[in-house]
This record gives structure tokens, C-alpha cells and sequence, in this order.
């Protein structure tokens, strides 16, 4: 499995949610101008206040899409990885890290990669690691069997 296509698919499923939450946003923005031409009164005013509550939590969402986008394009992928760290593609006892942004689970080419934040539990016991390293995390012993 190449990085590359690791870090491409990332990347075009967060493109695709972008896509899909600026799209509602400018709906509920549609609809938030339609609301303040309609009926007045408390009920209108509530209906207001809500699209733009909701404006706002999309807002937060495509921020946090687009931040994760700057980091990924920020990683070097022609860089080789002696050690995990950012960027760094693991293979670990048959299962697969992509060492970036949390994202969870990304299926590529049929086989599941874990996009891991360096910074969480995990990402933090195997930075630093070589291959050949062994990590023990919730009780599993597990260990590296190769960094791209």
C-alpha cells in the first residue's frame, strides 16, 4: 500500500465533506433570508435564532475541515521514516497507521487504515518507534513491522 494513495484519499473524503457542509450552509443561509422576510413574532424570531445557531455550528465544522486539510498538505510524503512520525505510514502487527490527523478509519484499496493524530494515546506510545519496536497499549503487545 503507498502513502500516497493514503494521503489522497484522506484528503478527498475531507474534501468531500467541505463540499458537503458548505453546500448546507449556504442552504440554511437561503433559508435563514427567506425566514426574515415571512411572518413576524416570537415563533419567527426563535426560527431565525435557530438557522443561526445551526450556521454557526457548520461554520466551526468547515473550519476544523479546512485546518485539517492545511496539516495534510503540509506532510512531506517523499520523505522516508527511519522512526514514526508525522507523515508516517505503519504497518503493525497487519494493521495499518497513517500517522496525520484523527480521522478514524479509511478503507483503501480493501484495507483498512487507521488515520491516527499523533497526539493521541496511541499515536503518542508509538512515536519515535522503529521497525522492529515493540508497543504495548491497552495490555496488547504489538510490534512495528514497517514504517514507509
Amino acid at each position: 500500500m503507498l502513502k500516497i494513495q493514503v494521503h489522497e484519499a484522506l484528503t478527498n473524503v475531507l474534501l468531500q465533506k467541505h463540499q458537503e457542509l458548505t453546500a448546507i450552509q449556504s442552504d440554511a443561509s437561503e433559508g435563514k433570508s427567506n425566514d426574515a422576510k415571512s411572518s413576524a413574532g416570537d415563533k419567527h424570531e426563535v426560527g431565525v435564532a435557530m438557522v443561526q445557531l445551526e450556521q454557526e455550528k457548520l461554520g466551526k465544522q468547515v473550519q476544523i475541515i479546512e485546518e485539517q486539510l492545511s496539516l495534510l498538505s503540509r506532510i512531506d510524503l517523499s520523505k522516508n521514516h527511519l522512526k514514526i512520525s508525522v507523515g508516517s505510514l505503519v504497518d503493525c502487527e497487519g494493521q495499518w497507521y497513517y500517522f496525520s490527523i484523527g480521522h478514524g478509519v479509511l478503507h483503501v484499496d480493501n484495507q483498512t487504515v487507521f488515520c491516527l493524530n499523533p497526539q493521541a494515546p496511541l499515536g503518542k506510545e508509538m512515536l519515535g518507534k522503529a521497525k522492529g519496536d515493540a508497543v504495548l497499549f491497552q495490555g496488547r503487545k504489538m510490534v512495528i513491522h514497517s514504517i514507509f
